[in-house]
């Protein structure tokens, strides 16, 4: 028999996908009742529960996945990928532990000491410090983030390939007056520098600031809002996000106002934006198909794994380049005057 899905679980718990996700993961805060709730929907669904019910079944490994520490109200960018990652772990019949990066992990102590036998870090910063942590713990670490480093096997999220995207589709959509809303970090400059290239190469304009608008936004959905302020002022007719954060904020600023998405302003945002789908309109993206990235990245930890297990000299770290696709949704339509 196939092993459940979350939402079958959650059907047969009576408890929501995320309250089960909890569970699946040993959060903390995962109350008892739920956990009972999970052992019996498993065991009906016959599944044998793992961790979070009755400790670690037998056979299976532990699989950290690692991202960073919100700061304030921002949106995880790898919200999805995570979950996605957590379904998958489970889904081969192992058990998914989370930590947060920058939040005093201690891998050592944290990781070694519950048998963890490997790790998937999301992200760059705290994340990026933690895998070189966990890696030399003797932990096998695999890393998913928008920069390549070396030292480790690696995917790659080839955000400029998205933003050269983002850039010819709006012109296609007969935008010529497109802004970039991009979070203030190492890869920030990189990032609008691309885009800028891009509207030029693609509008036959020149690379300059006052043809290319970018705004730099610190972390939040505040500062999000912010930065669609300042590029709505230099009438722009559409906008290429690159947080979900910065996303939320347009909404909130083209709201302030009184415009209307995307009559008023087309947006396009590059990678994840949980319930994109549902948003009001539906938010056209630039984005991974986290749920395939995810299979591959767990497949490569757990062949690092069985190589180590069976004393195999590890091979130079692999980075494989994972290039994004375009979801058309509602909020792009041709251009229109305002």
């Amino acid at each position: 028999m196939s092993r459940p899905t979350l939402r079958q679980i959650a059907e047969a718990s009576g408890l929501s996908l995320s309250t089960v996700s909890r569970v699946l993961r040993d959060r903390p805060e995962a109350s008892e009742s739920a956990r009972r709730a999970v052992s019996v929907a498993l065991r009906n669904l016959g599944v044998e529960p793992p961790l979070a019910a009755t400790g670690t079944p037998s056979g299976a490994a532990l699989i950290a996945v690692v991202s960073n520490t919100l700061v304030g109200p921002d949106v995880d960018p790898y919200g999805t990928l995570a979950l996605a990652l957590n379904r998958r772990i489970f889904a081969l019949g192992d058990v998914a532990v989370t930590a947060a990066a920058g939040d005093g992990l201690d891998p050592t102590s944290a990781f070694t000491s519950r048998g963890v036998a490997g790790a998937i870090v999301l992200g760059g910063a705290d994340a990026g410090r933690e895998s070189q942590a966990l890696a030399a713990a003797g932990i096998p670490v695999v890393r998913i983030s928008n920069a390549p480093h070396s030292g480790l096997p690696q995917f790659v999220l080839d955000a400029s390939s998205g933003i050269e995207t983002a850039v010819r589709h709006l012109a296609h959509m007969g935008h010529r007056r497109i802004g970039f809303a991009v979070v203030q970090n190492s890869a920030a400059e990189s990032r609008a520098n691309v885009f800028r290239q891009a509207v030029a190469h693609t509008l036959h304009v020149p690379a300059t600031r006052a043809e290319a608008p970018v705004e730099f936004s610190r972390e939040g959905q505040h500062a999000g809002a912010h930065a669609a302020e300042v590029l709505l002022s230099q009438g722009i007719t559409a906008a290429i996000s690159s947080s979900p954060a910065i996303t939320l904020g347009f909404l909130e600023a083209t709201a302030q106002a009184r415009l209307h998405m995307p009559k008023d302003l087309s947006i396009l945002t590059v990678g994840d934006l949980p319930d994109a789908d549902v948003l009001d309109p539906p938010m056209s993206q630039v984005t991974y198909d986290w749920a395939q990235l995810a299979e591959s990245a767990v497949s490569e930890l757990r062949r690092i794994i069985a190589q180590r297990a069976a004393g195999q000299v590890p091979a130079a770290p692999a980075h494989y380049r994972v290039v994004p696709e375009l979801v058309l949704r509602a909020s792009v339509r041709p251009v229109t005057k305002r």
